[in-house]
Parts: C-alpha cells; sequence; structure tokens
C-alpha cells in the first residue's frame, strides 16, 4: 500500500517523558488506597476513561526539601498528569470527549499552604488508532512490550510521526493505542494553546498526516 501525505497536520509531544516536568508530590487517594492509585495511573496512560472519585482531591509536596515556588502549566503530580486553570480553560473549548478535567487543591509540603490558582488532573480518556508504521522509520518498537507497540524519538521528531487521515476526525486531544510516552493535539488546539503562551511547555513537534493510495 502507498500513502501520500495531506496538507494537514496533528501535533504530538513528549511531555510524559520530560524529567523538567515531574514534581514530587503525594496525592491523598494514594493514601487512602495506594493499589487503587497506582490502577489509575496505569490506565489513564492508556487512556481508558474512569469515575471522578477515582482521582485525588488534593496533593502535598512530598518532602521538606521541595521548594515549588510556582508551577508550569501542565506537570505530572505524584505520576497524573496535572494543568492550571488557564491551561484547563483553553482544553474546554475544544472536543474533549471522555478526557476529564478534576478540581484538585495542591499544597506544600506542611499540607496547610496552598499553591496559588486553580489545577485539574488531566485525566486521558479518550483514543484512536491512527498510527501508520511503515510511513514513520524514525519511530522505534516500544522495548518491554509485547506486540505492535511503538515509542516516537526523543528529538529530532517533526514529522517523524505518520497518523492516517482518520486521527483528524473526532477529539482534539487524545492517547494513540500502539504509542507509549506521548499524547497528541490537533492543529486547532495547539495553535490556541499557542495563542495563550501555554504550548512551549509541551515543546510540540509535528505530525505527518497521510492517506492510502489503493
Amino acid at each position: 500500500m502507498s500513502y501520500h501525505t495531506l496538507d494537514s497536520c496533528i501535533w504530538a509531544t513528549n511531555a510524559l517523558t520530560d524529567p523538567a516536568l515531574i514534581y514530587a508530590f503525594v496525592k491523598d487517594n494514594v493514601l487512602e488506597d495506594k493499589e487503587r492509585a497506582i490502577d489509575t495511573m496505569k490506565r489513564i496512560e492508556r487512556g481508558e476513561a474512569l469515575p471522578t472519585d477515582s482521582f485525588p482531591k488534593e496533593a502535598y509536596v512530598k518532602s521538606e526539601y521541595h521548594h515549588y515556588k510556582k508551577l508550569p502549566d501542565i506537570f505530572s503530580a505524584g505520576g497524573l498528569w496535572v494543568v492550571s486553570g488557564r491551561f484547563a480553560e483553553v482544553l474546554r473549548r475544544f472536543e474533549l470527549g471522555q478526557t476529564g478535567l478534576h478540581p484538585v487543591k495542591l499544597f506544600h509540603h506542611d499540607r496547610k499552604t496552598p499553591f496559588e490558582g486553580e489545577y485539574f488532573t488531566l485525566a486521558f480518556g479518550e483514543t484512536k488508532d491512527t498510527f501508520v508504521p511503515e510511513e514513520s522509520p524514525k519511530a522505534r518498537k516500544a522495548p518491554f512490550t509485547n506486540g505492535d507497540i511503538w515509542e516516537p524519538r526523543h528529538a529530532d521528531n517533526e514529522d517523524s510521526l505518520a497518523l492516517s487521515s482518520e486521527a483528524l476526525k473526532g477529539v482534539d486531544l487524545w492517547i494513540e493505542k500502539r504509542i507509549v510516552d506521548a499524547f497528541f493535539l490537533s492543529d486547532p488546539l495547539l495553535r490556541a494553546l499557542k495563542d495563550e503562551k501555554l504550548s512551549k511547555v509541551l515543546d510540540p513537534y509535528r505530525c505527518r498526516v497521510v492517506s492510502s493510495q489503493h
């Protein structure tokens, strides 16, 4: 089968593996039921929609030695992804499907002093299966996985992943079923985040959109 590249584009981000976005928090749901909390994190990585009560209501800086003066607009708080109120406001303008934004209160280590502003757990709840590996020569098979699971390179990513034109349909934010360590955004969503100066933290890279020719 041969493909041709369309004028459209989609964006991906390696934010999920960016060590600069990992912040050490302990969440109240871990303290209440660690096993369920770990299961929640695994399911979210796969883009599974979960009920609201699966997510923490509060999270606390884990150690007295971590002094976070300011938090980024998207980051990992103890294994779950959290976005600022500004970031969430942009996301809500778009089609999210079953992806949820659940309010979470963030506190310093004393568990009394709150961080300023609103924060929300970003609960990925939508997947697509549109990855075209034969058109993605820079992608590689993900280690320690079985079957057709791939991962992007963590540098030199522009146009490195190809998705079928089916990716242009449906929700604006999603996980690809056959790609780990990345999530995907529609072009209009990425542009809206860029307009609000919220896209830089994602270090987004363009993905090609291809259509098959029989």
